[in-house]
């Protein structure tokens, strides 16, 4: 009770701490309330790395008066060490007076546990009353994280977070020390209660000077983003919000805070030039010369005030194309769970049969009558175009550019001449024109298509149950894995001619540190997976639904285009999207083993390279200079590796909607896109990179993100997927569908980081929930 008289915002409920060589003489103890916390305090919970939520345990709501009752929850605490290890010297259990009607409670490390980073770290419970949700480690979907910047609490606008770290502040103070690990509870009128406090004891693994380095990058984020949400001349809207998942989504494909080499090669290929040009080819309004991804502290984000103005018709006034973005923006605001979901539940993309219901649910007051006509008319005229094979939008016009790719890609491979460094141009150049242009417009297809389905079910015209047996018939470039994978195992096919199609995949596309398939060994070995011939199910209009389906086509102007031809179109635009990512990505796969065999024989290492800009390279490649190519790229490795080092303590959220956001940093909580209705409870395996060593069957997998690298899992049974980040039409949800394997896709950060650490978990996704269950 050393601080009880040395605080004054803290209040400090009665508290005996007892070595547990005394606890059993706890009776002869007293405290003064109705209902006693029997807590852990373990010596190693003061030594942990990270959070030790859920280590250890301690009991709730036990009576005062019960003296039967405190000796078994003492004994029960004490059983939670000695199953971990045996006691130690300072072990300890904590006898505490239970703090009542509380608002919220949780726990606070006054600096980053891992990096040491200058935040304060709230993870909190505002849900279940509870005062151990956190410490824990239950009540998944009450639990919350919060990072504010230690010299950023004047800019909290939250009255009861405001007040708890006014109190942290002042036992800082009276401590001694900003290294703090520090349990609460908050009533409900917000006066804050200290449960525990202990040492921060990681300190040694930090690097040194990293406050000082975050704080200057801060202030850069912080005016480049003041810049970046002002108006621009030509880009409809008044403002914008930074997103990581929007649109291209980059956090799922090359992750939170990529190295120089993934985020730049990501920028060169697609987010600089090619998503523009797609769209404009497909007659969307763009912006011109506008990058759509921007780089904060070395992490990626994407600007949805560009993304917005890029989903509207060329065709559309710019009085009614400035009122909607700004709309989609506010909505977005107010709504930032829908960050990785913003072409169903934010804006409106494309045509549909439901597009009536769309405008009044996504649009509602902001055009009059004569706007929303417009608005439709124009969405009208352009879906029904792109539906017509021929335009240069057209699936058949980008799957032929696609197919020009795989003869660049042939003819490189059969020259005799192998490629060398300065092959690195031509092989950029023509990723972007017959790659990742062409797949950008197949890749719009595939939501133009997923976005007409939809209707079909809005309108009552299919069912849930049909309109996911037809996603299950949907055979892409995976089922052929699959197959082929089986043919493998089998001995029907050899290593050489899977690896010929197949050995360019890597479980991180843009991440020269990730292993292509055929340099992972043996793929043969392991179970055989069971044949995909029982699982695809052909589906077909009912002939009720025919003549619905082509109604609706002739009253919306389809015209020459029935049921047959639309079940095709939407067909054929997933299939088209998953072919085109896997012939281009083998151009970038191609690439980054040239950079890796070009860097090796400089004496660089693929981790070295992997932290130079592909700017850097290609100057190197071009220019002469007075230092060697190793000096360069080794000097240049250095400085990029030192930033992606603060660039990984750096936290900002997933949606930036102002400066403020810069320091006060929510943990994004996002819903899963939950795939099929299907409910299965499984052990689960965590997977990174590279094939994993054990059996993958009956287990539901755990991975970060959509990368087409990791469908060999697939070839195994797993009994389902989640995945950190990702999209309703992501690749790994159009996976799943087409496998029909139950999946939540983009369940966000804290989430997985509770996931990673359980065993076992029931997977819902018929009612919508992941519960872990140990």
């Amino acid at each position: 009770m050393f601080l009880k008289d040395k605080v004054s915002i803290f209040k400090i409920p009665q508290t005996i701490c007892l070595n547990c060589n005394e606890v059993y003489s706890a009776t002869e103890h007293f405290i003064d309330s109705k209902l006693l916390v029997i807590r852990s305090s373990a010596s190693d919970e003061d030594a942990s790395t990270a959070s030790s939520a859920g280590e250890y345990e301690s009991v709730l709501n036990v009576g005062s008066d019960d003296l039967t009752k405190i000796s078994e929850s003492i004994s029960l605490v004490v059983a939670s060490y000695t199953k971990k290890r045996p006691l130690l010297p300072n072990d300890e259990v904590i006898i505490q007076e239970m703090v009542q009607n509380t608002s919220m409670s949780g726990v606070i490390f006054t600096h980053d546990l891992n990096t040491g980073a200058p935040y304060y770290v709230i993870n909190y419970d505002d849900e279940s009353g509870m005062t151990d949700t956190v410490t824990s480690g239950s009540s998944e979907y009450s639990n919350r994280t919060l990072y504010i910047h230690r010299n950023s609490i004047d800019k909290i606008r939250s009255k009861r977070f405001a007040t708890l770290l006014r109190a942290v502040q002042e036992l800082e103070q009276v401590m001694g020390s900003n290294h703090l690990d520090i349990e609460f509870a908050l009533g409900k009128d917000f006066t804050p209660h200290l449960l525990q406090v202990r040492a921060i004891t990681t300190r040694g693994s930090w690097a040194s000077a990293v406050d000082l380095l975050i704080d200057k990058s801060l202030q850069g984020v912080h005016d480049f983003v003041g810049e970046r949400l002002k108006g621009v001349a030509g880009i409809y809207g008044d403002t914008t919000i930074l997103g990581q998942m929007p649109d291209w989504n980059p956090v799922e494909m090359i992750g939170r805070a990529p190295r120089a080499l993934s985020l730049s090669l990501y920028e060169t290929l697609i987010t600089n030039e090619a998503w523009s040009k797609a769209r404009d080819i497909m007659g969307y309004a763009v912006p011109r010369g506008q990058p759509l991804m921007v780089s904060l502290a070395g992490q990626p984000f994407i600007d949805t005030r560009l993304s917005f103005h890029s989903f509207l018709p060329k065709s559309l006034s710019s009085e009614i194309s400035i009122k909607i973005v700004n709309h989609w923006i506010e909505h977005l605001r107010g709504s930032p769970e829908l960050h990785d979901k913003v072409e169903f539940d934010v804006a409106i993309t494309a045509y549909s049969f439901d597009i009536d219901d769309r405008i009044d649910r996504l649009i509602g007051g902001v055009l009059n009558a004569q706007e929303k006509a417009e608005f439709k008319q124009a969405h009208l005229e352009q879906t029904r175009q792109l539906l017509i094979d021929g335009t240069p939008g057209s699936l058949q016009s980008a799957l032929q550019r696609i197919e020009e790719l795989k003869v660049c890609q042939e003819d490189r491979k059969s020259n005799k001449n192998r490629p060398t460094i300065s092959s690195l141009f031509e092989m950029i150049s023509e990723c972007i024109e017959f790659g990742t242009i062409p797949f950008s417009i197949l890749a719009r297809h595939g939501f133009i298509a997923r976005t007409i389905l939809s209707s079909l079910l809005k309108t009552g015209i299919i069912t849930k149950s049909e309109m996911n047996q037809f996603l299950e018939s949907i055979e892409t470039v995976a089922s052929d894995l699959v197959r082929d994978m089986h043919s493998l195992q089998a001995g029907n096919l050899s290593t050489a001619n899977f690896m010929s199609t197949y050995g360019h995949l890597r479980p991180g596309t843009y991440d020269i540190m990730s292993h292509r398939y055929d340099q992972m060994g043996d793929m043969s070995s392991g179970s055989a997976p069971v044949d995909l011939k029982d699982k695809v199910k052909t589906f077909k209009f009912s002939k009720v639904q025919e003549l619905q389906v082509n109604k609706l086509l002739i009253e919306n102007g389809f015209d020459n285009f029935n049921s047959d031809n639309l079940l095709e179109y939407m067909n054929e635009a997933t299939v088209a999207r998953e072919y085109g990512k896997f012939v281009f990505t083998r151009s970038v796969s191609d690439m980054l083993e040239l950079i890796a065999e070009f860097s090796h024989g400089l004496g660089l290492t693929r981790d070295q390279i992997s932290h130079v800009p592909l700017s850097e390279i290609l100057s190197v490649i071009k220019n002469s200079s007075h230092e060697t190519s190793w000096e360069v790229l080794q000097q240049m490795s250095e400085r990029h590796e030192a930033m992606h080092q603060v660039s990984l303590a750096i936290r900002l959220p997933q949606v930036l909607t102002d400066q403020a956001g810069v320091y006060i940093v929510p943990f994004q909580v996002s819903h899963p896109n939950f795939i099929t209705h299907k409910k299965v409870t499984a052990e689960c395996l965590v997977l990174h990179s590279n094939i994993a060593k054990e059996s993958l069957i009956g287990k539901i997998i755990i991975i970060e993100g959509a990368d087409p690298g990791f469908d060999w899992i697939f070839t195994q049974e797993i009994a389902g997927l989640i995945t950190r980040y990702g999209g309703v039409n992501s690749h790994m949800a159009i996976r799943c569908a087409e496998f029909g394997i139950p999946a939540a896709i983009g369940c966000g950060e804290q989430r997985h980081d509770l996931l990673v650490k359980s065993n076992k978990v029931q997977l819902d996704c018929s009612a919508g929930l992941i519960n872990i269950l140990h």
